[in-house]
């Protein structure tokens, strides 16, 4: 989760990301998420959009999916994101082998 977290909070650092978007897992995950804090009264950081693969050898691949602004190159963005993502968790794990980002929507309102 710490990874998901510090990959999340970059993404969105980036200037033309307007929110990171889930995929179907993503959502299933928010809705398991949404569950907890009721039940909990304690919040989940909002991850929805990251995808973190731990795998046995220590190696990690992270996904990312963004939705950009119309008024920012969308591969800039994308190139941003990978930066920052890559940046954020190098500190904090040995083997990051992936960083994934996919341009799911280009947001065409103004912001």
């Amino acid at each position: 989760m710490v990874l998901a977290e510090a990959a999340a909070s970059a993404a969105r650092a980036v200037g033309g990301v307007v929110r990171l978007q889930p995929g179907l897992m993503g959502l299933l995950k928010q809705l398991a998420a949404q569950a907890w804090e009721r039940a909990t009264g304690r919040p989940v950081p909002d991850v929805a959009g990251i995808d973190v693969d731990l795998h046995a050898d220590g190696t990690v691949q992270v996904d990312a999916r963004i939705v950009t602004a119309a008024d920012h190159c969308a591969a800039d963005v994308g190139t941003a994101v990978h930066t920052a993502i890559t940046t954020a968790l190098e500190p904090l794990t040995v083997q990051l082998t992936r960083v994934r980002v996919r341009i799911v929507e280009i947001d065409l309102e103004p912001h």
